[in-house]
Protein backbone atom coordinates (compact mmCIF):
# COMPACT_ATOMS: atom_id res chain seq x y z
CA UNK A 1 0.00 0.00 0.00
CA UNK A 2 1.05 3.60 -1.02
CA UNK A 3 1.40 6.18 1.85
CA UNK A 4 -1.01 8.00 -0.53
CA UNK A 5 -2.98 5.69 -0.44
CA UNK A 6 -3.72 6.19 2.76
CA UNK A 7 -6.79 8.57 3.89
CA UNK A 8 -6.18 11.29 5.56
CA UNK A 9 -3.35 11.03 8.76
CA UNK A 10 -0.83 13.29 7.30
CA UNK A 11 1.10 14.04 10.28
CA UNK A 12 1.92 10.64 10.96
CA UNK A 13 2.44 9.78 7.31
CA UNK A 14 5.34 13.00 7.88
CA UNK A 15 6.14 10.88 11.20
CA UNK A 16 6.68 7.22 9.65
CA UNK A 17 8.52 8.58 6.30
CA UNK A 18 11.27 10.58 8.39
CA UNK A 19 12.16 7.75 10.34
CA UNK A 20 11.86 5.34 7.32
CA UNK A 21 14.13 7.90 5.19
CA UNK A 22 16.85 7.87 8.32
CA UNK A 23 16.78 4.31 8.70
CA UNK A 24 16.06 5.14 12.52
CA UNK A 25 13.33 2.38 12.72
CA UNK A 26 11.96 1.45 16.50
CA UNK A 27 12.19 -1.86 16.90
CA UNK A 28 8.61 -2.07 18.56
CA UNK A 29 5.64 0.10 17.91
CA UNK A 30 2.37 0.24 18.85
CA UNK A 31 -0.17 2.06 16.59
CA UNK A 32 -2.78 2.63 19.10
CA UNK A 33 -5.75 3.99 16.43
CA UNK A 34 -9.23 4.72 16.52
CA UNK A 35 -11.88 2.56 14.90
CA UNK A 36 -11.47 2.62 10.91
CA UNK A 37 -8.57 5.62 11.24
CA UNK A 38 -6.54 3.58 9.50
CA UNK A 39 -3.94 1.85 11.89
CA UNK A 40 -3.77 -0.98 9.09
CA UNK A 41 -3.06 1.20 6.19
CA UNK A 42 -0.65 2.90 7.84
CA UNK A 43 0.95 -0.09 8.83
CA UNK A 44 0.74 -1.82 5.50
CA UNK A 45 2.77 1.23 3.72
CA UNK A 46 5.08 1.59 6.10
CA UNK A 47 6.21 -1.28 5.74
CA UNK A 48 6.17 -1.30 1.97
CA UNK A 49 8.13 1.79 2.53
CA UNK A 50 10.79 0.04 4.34
CA UNK A 51 11.36 -2.79 1.39
CA UNK A 52 11.31 -0.63 -1.36
CA UNK A 53 14.60 -0.74 -3.57
CA UNK A 54 13.67 2.78 -5.04
CA UNK A 55 11.73 5.07 -2.14
CA UNK A 56 11.77 8.51 -2.24
CA UNK A 57 11.34 11.26 0.18
CA UNK A 58 7.45 10.77 -0.05
CA UNK A 59 6.45 7.24 -1.11
CA UNK A 60 7.76 3.95 -1.95
CA UNK A 61 7.78 3.74 -5.34
CA UNK A 62 4.81 0.96 -5.96
CA UNK A 63 6.31 -0.46 -8.94
CA UNK A 64 9.72 -2.40 -8.04
CA UNK A 65 9.44 -6.25 -7.19
CA UNK A 66 9.39 -5.81 -3.92
CA UNK A 67 6.70 -3.23 -3.58
CA UNK A 68 4.46 -5.55 -6.17
CA UNK A 69 4.83 -8.15 -3.54
CA UNK A 70 4.05 -6.28 -0.15
CA UNK A 71 1.03 -4.71 -1.84
CA UNK A 72 0.03 -8.67 -2.69
CA UNK A 73 0.66 -9.53 1.33
CA UNK A 74 3.15 -11.82 -0.18
CA UNK A 75 6.70 -10.27 0.65
CA UNK A 76 8.42 -13.36 2.53
CA UNK A 77 10.28 -10.54 5.01
CA UNK A 78 7.03 -9.37 5.90
CA UNK A 79 4.62 -11.80 8.61
CA UNK A 80 1.26 -11.28 9.42
CA UNK A 81 -0.26 -12.34 12.88
CA UNK A 82 -4.14 -10.93 13.35
CA UNK A 83 -7.20 -13.38 15.90
CA UNK A 84 -8.26 -16.59 14.50
CA UNK A 85 -10.37 -19.07 15.50
CA UNK A 86 -9.37 -23.02 15.32
CA UNK A 87 -9.39 -24.40 12.18
CA UNK A 88 -11.10 -27.86 11.32
CA UNK A 89 -10.07 -30.66 10.45
CA UNK A 90 -6.87 -30.02 12.19
CA UNK A 91 -4.97 -31.78 14.79
CA UNK A 92 -2.76 -29.11 15.84
CA UNK A 93 -3.08 -25.83 17.27
CA UNK A 94 -4.05 -23.24 14.03
CA UNK A 95 -1.95 -20.22 13.35
CA UNK A 96 -2.48 -17.02 11.37
CA UNK A 97 -0.79 -18.44 8.68
CA UNK A 98 -3.67 -21.15 8.05
CA UNK A 99 -6.10 -17.95 7.30
CA UNK A 100 -3.03 -16.37 5.35
CA UNK A 101 -5.56 -16.78 2.08
CA UNK A 102 -8.35 -15.41 3.04
CA UNK A 103 -6.33 -12.34 5.39
CA UNK A 104 -4.72 -11.12 1.52
CA UNK A 105 -8.04 -11.29 0.14
CA UNK A 106 -9.62 -9.38 2.93
CA UNK A 107 -7.29 -7.19 3.53
CA UNK A 108 -6.23 -5.97 -0.33
CA UNK A 109 -10.30 -5.49 -0.38
CA UNK A 110 -11.04 -3.31 2.48
CA UNK A 111 -7.38 -2.20 4.92
CA UNK A 112 -9.90 -0.67 7.08
CA UNK A 113 -11.84 -3.23 8.00
CA UNK A 114 -12.76 -4.26 11.71
CA UNK A 115 -11.88 -7.20 13.75
CA UNK A 116 -16.20 -8.52 13.46
CA UNK A 117 -15.70 -8.35 9.75
CA UNK A 118 -12.57 -10.17 10.24
CA UNK A 119 -13.79 -13.06 11.80
CA UNK A 120 -17.24 -12.97 9.83
CA UNK A 121 -15.66 -13.59 6.65
CA UNK A 122 -13.24 -16.99 8.21
CA UNK A 123 -16.71 -18.25 9.31
CA UNK A 124 -16.16 -17.48 13.28
CA UNK A 125 -20.17 -16.51 13.92
CA UNK A 126 -20.34 -16.73 17.49
CA UNK A 127 -16.27 -17.49 18.67
CA UNK A 128 -14.13 -15.08 20.16
CA UNK A 129 -11.15 -14.67 17.58
CA UNK A 130 -7.56 -14.87 19.56
CA UNK A 131 -3.70 -15.24 19.56
CA UNK A 132 -2.45 -18.12 20.96
CA UNK A 133 0.68 -18.88 22.73
CA UNK A 134 1.72 -21.35 19.78
CA UNK A 135 1.21 -17.97 17.26
CA UNK A 136 3.51 -16.27 19.91
CA UNK A 137 6.23 -18.66 19.94
CA UNK A 138 5.57 -18.74 15.96
CA UNK A 139 6.44 -15.21 16.03
CA UNK A 140 9.62 -15.95 17.50
CA UNK A 141 10.50 -18.69 15.46
CA UNK A 142 10.02 -16.70 11.83
CA UNK A 143 11.38 -13.70 13.27
CA UNK A 144 14.80 -15.65 14.66
CA UNK A 145 15.71 -16.41 10.49
CA UNK A 146 17.71 -14.66 8.11
CA UNK A 147 15.62 -11.61 6.12
CA UNK A 148 15.52 -13.88 2.64
CA UNK A 149 15.34 -9.93 0.51
CA UNK A 150 14.64 -7.08 2.20
CA UNK A 151 17.50 -5.47 4.79
CA UNK A 152 14.21 -6.05 7.62
CA UNK A 153 12.40 -8.67 9.17
CA UNK A 154 9.06 -7.19 10.05
CA UNK A 155 6.61 -8.73 12.15
CA UNK A 156 2.56 -6.52 11.78
CA UNK A 157 0.37 -7.97 14.64
CA UNK A 158 -3.35 -6.56 14.00
CA UNK A 159 -5.57 -6.38 17.06
CA UNK A 160 -3.21 -6.94 19.72
CA UNK A 161 -5.90 -6.64 22.02
CA UNK A 162 -6.07 -10.66 21.43
CA UNK A 163 -2.52 -11.60 22.83
CA UNK A 164 -3.67 -11.24 26.26
CA UNK A 165 -1.40 -13.08 28.44
CA UNK A 166 0.22 -14.72 25.88
CA UNK A 167 1.77 -12.04 24.88
CA UNK A 168 4.43 -12.55 27.64
CA UNK A 169 6.17 -14.94 25.56
CA UNK A 170 6.62 -12.18 23.61
CA UNK A 171 8.75 -9.58 26.01
CA UNK A 172 11.83 -10.19 25.40
CA UNK A 173 11.32 -10.04 21.38
CA UNK A 174 10.06 -6.98 22.53
CA UNK A 175 12.76 -5.62 24.69
CA UNK A 176 16.08 -6.89 22.67
CA UNK A 177 14.57 -8.09 18.96
CA UNK A 178 17.13 -9.87 16.80
CA UNK A 179 19.39 -6.72 14.87
CA UNK A 180 17.46 -5.32 11.64
CA UNK A 181 13.71 -6.46 13.11
CA UNK A 182 10.98 -4.50 13.25
CA UNK A 183 7.55 -5.15 15.14
CA UNK A 184 4.17 -3.36 14.86
CA UNK A 185 1.54 -3.76 16.76
CA UNK A 186 -2.10 -2.70 16.03
CA UNK A 187 -4.72 -2.25 18.93
CA UNK A 188 -8.26 -0.24 19.22
CA UNK A 189 -7.64 -0.47 23.07
CA UNK A 190 -4.66 0.87 25.20
CA UNK A 191 -6.49 -1.16 28.55
CA UNK A 192 -6.40 -4.26 27.17
CA UNK A 193 -2.83 -4.36 26.06
CA UNK A 194 -0.75 -5.83 28.57
CA UNK A 195 1.23 -2.99 30.62
CA UNK A 196 4.73 -5.09 30.13
CA UNK A 197 3.85 -5.07 25.93
CA UNK A 198 2.68 -1.26 26.22
CA UNK A 199 6.11 0.05 28.48
CA UNK A 200 8.09 -1.64 25.52
CA UNK A 201 6.63 -0.06 22.52
CA UNK A 202 7.43 3.20 21.06
CA UNK A 203 3.44 4.56 21.05
CA UNK A 204 2.21 5.93 17.91
CA UNK A 205 -1.24 7.51 18.45
CA UNK A 206 -3.77 7.51 15.51
CA UNK A 207 -6.59 9.74 15.72
CA UNK A 208 -9.68 9.85 13.92
CA UNK A 209 -9.73 11.43 10.00
CA UNK A 210 -10.54 14.34 9.92
CA UNK A 211 -14.07 14.98 7.58
CA UNK A 212 -12.79 16.41 5.27
CA UNK A 213 -10.17 14.09 4.10
CA UNK A 214 -12.73 10.96 4.38
CA UNK A 215 -15.05 13.54 2.10
CA UNK A 216 -12.33 13.54 -0.21
CA UNK A 217 -11.35 9.95 -0.07
CA UNK A 218 -15.35 9.45 -0.84
CA UNK A 219 -15.54 11.79 -3.74
CA UNK A 220 -12.65 9.67 -5.47
CA UNK A 221 -14.35 6.49 -4.94
CA UNK A 222 -17.22 8.38 -6.91
CA UNK A 223 -19.99 9.07 -4.27
CA UNK A 224 -21.50 12.22 -5.53
CA UNK A 225 -19.96 14.95 -4.48
CA UNK A 226 -23.58 16.32 -2.60
CA UNK A 227 -23.18 13.29 -0.51
CA UNK A 228 -20.10 13.40 0.48
CA UNK A 229 -19.51 15.83 3.77
CA UNK A 230 -23.34 14.17 5.33
CA UNK A 231 -21.76 10.65 4.64
CA UNK A 232 -18.06 11.57 6.67
CA UNK A 233 -20.11 13.53 9.03
CA UNK A 234 -22.13 10.54 9.80
CA UNK A 235 -18.86 8.26 9.83
CA UNK A 236 -17.00 10.65 12.56
CA UNK A 237 -13.34 9.89 11.33
CA UNK A 238 -13.73 6.38 10.68
CA UNK A 239 -13.89 5.61 6.96
CA UNK A 240 -15.05 1.89 7.43
CA UNK A 241 -18.04 3.22 9.11
CA UNK A 242 -18.52 6.03 5.58
CA UNK A 243 -18.22 3.02 3.17
CA UNK A 244 -20.90 1.48 4.85
CA UNK A 245 -22.99 4.37 4.43
CA UNK A 246 -22.08 5.09 1.27
CA UNK A 247 -25.04 2.60 0.05
CA UNK A 248 -27.25 2.41 3.73
CA UNK A 249 -31.33 3.42 3.94
CA UNK A 250 -32.29 2.03 6.97
CA UNK A 251 -29.44 -0.26 8.71
CA UNK A 252 -29.96 -3.25 10.64
CA UNK A 253 -29.19 -2.57 13.65
CA UNK A 254 -31.02 0.81 13.47
CA UNK A 255 -34.68 -1.92 12.82
CA UNK A 256 -32.79 -4.01 16.04
CA UNK A 257 -32.83 -1.16 18.01
CA UNK A 258 -36.15 0.13 17.18
CA UNK A 259 -37.85 -2.84 18.30
CA UNK A 260 -36.30 -3.35 21.21
CA UNK A 261 -37.32 0.12 22.17
CA UNK A 262 -41.05 -0.40 21.50
CA UNK A 263 -40.80 -3.89 23.18
CA UNK A 264 -39.23 -2.38 26.12
CA UNK A 265 -41.21 0.87 26.46
CA UNK A 266 -44.77 -0.71 26.06
CA UNK A 267 -43.96 -4.16 27.86
CA UNK A 268 -46.70 -4.49 29.99
CA UNK A 269 -48.96 -4.89 27.11
CA UNK A 270 -49.33 -8.57 26.70
CA UNK A 271 -48.83 -8.69 23.21
CA UNK A 272 -45.48 -6.97 23.63
CA UNK A 273 -43.95 -9.43 26.40
CA UNK A 274 -44.33 -12.70 24.05
CA UNK A 275 -42.72 -10.43 21.26
CA UNK A 276 -40.03 -9.76 23.45
CA UNK A 277 -39.36 -13.20 24.35
CA UNK A 278 -39.02 -14.01 20.63
CA UNK A 279 -36.99 -10.67 19.53
CA UNK A 280 -34.66 -11.71 22.60
CA UNK A 281 -34.33 -15.47 21.16
CA UNK A 282 -33.97 -14.41 18.09
CA UNK A 283 -30.75 -11.69 18.49
CA UNK A 284 -29.45 -14.27 20.70
CA UNK A 285 -28.46 -16.61 17.33
CA UNK A 286 -26.92 -13.34 15.81
CA UNK A 287 -23.09 -14.33 18.01
CA UNK A 288 -21.37 -12.55 20.79
CA UNK A 289 -19.36 -10.08 18.22
CA UNK A 290 -22.21 -9.23 16.69
CA UNK A 291 -24.21 -8.41 19.69
CA UNK A 292 -20.99 -6.99 21.64
CA UNK A 293 -21.16 -4.67 18.09
CA UNK A 294 -25.24 -3.97 18.99
CA UNK A 295 -24.49 -3.01 22.20
CA UNK A 296 -21.99 -0.45 21.42
CA UNK A 297 -24.56 0.56 18.66
CA UNK A 298 -27.17 1.27 21.34
CA UNK A 299 -24.14 3.36 23.34
CA UNK A 300 -23.83 5.18 20.56
CA UNK A 301 -27.51 6.14 19.67
CA UNK A 302 -28.11 7.02 23.77
CA UNK A 303 -24.95 9.57 23.97
CA UNK A 304 -25.90 11.27 20.76
CA UNK A 305 -30.13 11.37 22.03
CA UNK A 306 -28.16 12.80 24.98
CA UNK A 307 -26.82 15.87 23.05
CA UNK A 308 -30.09 16.44 20.64
CA UNK A 309 -31.88 16.58 24.26
CA UNK A 310 -29.58 18.76 26.70
CA UNK A 311 -27.18 20.79 24.13
CA UNK A 312 -29.94 22.83 21.99
CA UNK A 313 -28.45 23.27 18.44
CA UNK A 314 -26.17 21.09 18.55
CA UNK A 315 -25.66 18.79 15.67
CA UNK A 316 -25.52 15.30 16.20
CA UNK A 317 -23.88 12.16 14.26
CA UNK A 318 -27.38 10.27 13.13
CA UNK A 319 -28.79 9.22 10.24
CA UNK A 320 -32.41 9.98 9.49
CA UNK A 321 -33.68 7.26 10.74
CA UNK A 322 -31.45 7.46 14.36
CA UNK A 323 -32.87 10.85 14.40
CA UNK A 324 -36.43 9.92 14.36
CA UNK A 325 -35.84 7.13 16.53
CA UNK A 326 -33.85 9.68 19.18
CA UNK A 327 -36.37 12.07 18.98
CA UNK A 328 -38.82 9.41 20.05
CA UNK A 329 -36.69 8.33 23.07
CA UNK A 330 -36.80 11.79 24.49
CA UNK A 331 -40.18 11.61 25.34
CA UNK A 332 -39.14 9.14 28.25
CA UNK A 333 -35.95 10.07 29.39
CA UNK A 334 -34.00 12.67 31.23
CA UNK A 335 -30.51 12.99 31.89
CA UNK A 336 -31.00 10.79 35.20
CA UNK A 337 -32.90 8.12 33.13
CA UNK A 338 -30.32 8.52 30.32
CA UNK A 339 -27.08 7.69 32.60
CA UNK A 340 -28.33 4.65 34.08
CA UNK A 341 -29.43 3.43 30.29
CA UNK A 342 -25.88 3.75 29.80
CA UNK A 343 -24.28 2.21 33.11
CA UNK A 344 -26.78 -0.59 32.27
CA UNK A 345 -25.99 -0.99 28.52
CA UNK A 346 -22.22 -1.26 29.47
CA UNK A 347 -22.49 -3.80 32.31
CA UNK A 348 -24.69 -5.85 29.97
CA UNK A 349 -21.50 -5.44 27.00
CA UNK A 350 -19.17 -6.82 29.72
CA UNK A 351 -21.68 -10.05 30.87
CA UNK A 352 -21.59 -10.94 26.65
CA UNK A 353 -17.80 -10.98 26.91
CA UNK A 354 -17.88 -13.04 30.36
CA UNK A 355 -19.85 -15.60 28.04
CA UNK A 356 -23.12 -14.99 29.91
CA UNK A 357 -26.40 -16.90 28.08
CA UNK A 358 -27.13 -13.67 25.21
CA UNK A 359 -30.55 -14.72 26.43
CA UNK A 360 -30.67 -13.89 29.38
CA UNK A 361 -28.61 -11.18 29.12
CA UNK A 362 -31.21 -9.37 26.72
CA UNK A 363 -34.55 -10.29 28.16
CA UNK A 364 -32.77 -8.86 31.91
CA UNK A 365 -31.56 -6.01 29.88
CA UNK A 366 -35.06 -5.27 28.46
CA UNK A 367 -37.04 -5.57 32.01
CA UNK A 368 -34.62 -3.20 33.23
CA UNK A 369 -34.81 -0.68 30.37
CA UNK A 370 -38.33 -0.71 31.02
CA UNK A 371 -38.36 -0.17 34.62
CA UNK A 372 -35.58 2.71 34.07
CA UNK A 373 -37.89 4.26 30.90
CA UNK A 374 -41.06 3.95 32.66
CA UNK A 375 -39.90 5.24 36.44
CA UNK A 376 -41.70 8.51 37.45
CA UNK A 377 -39.28 11.62 36.98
Amino acid sequence: MLFKDVIGQEEIKDHLLEIGKAGNIPHSQLFLSQPGAGGLALALAFTQYIVCENKTDLDSCGVCGACVKAQKLIHPDIHYTYPIIPKKPSPSQSLSTDYIQEWRREVIKNPYLNELEWLQSIGAENKQGNISADEARNILKGLSLTAFEAGYKIQIIWMAEALSKEGNILLKLLEEPPENTVLILIAENQEEILPTILSRCQLVKINKIDDAAVAQALLRKGVPQANTQHIAYLADGNFNDAMQLIDATISVETMRLTELLRYSIRLEEGANSGALVKWAEEMGKIGRENLKSFLEYMLHILRETLQMKFVPGSVVRLTDDEQKMAMALQKYINLNKLALLLELINKKHYEIERNVSPKMVLMDMSLRMHKIIRAKD
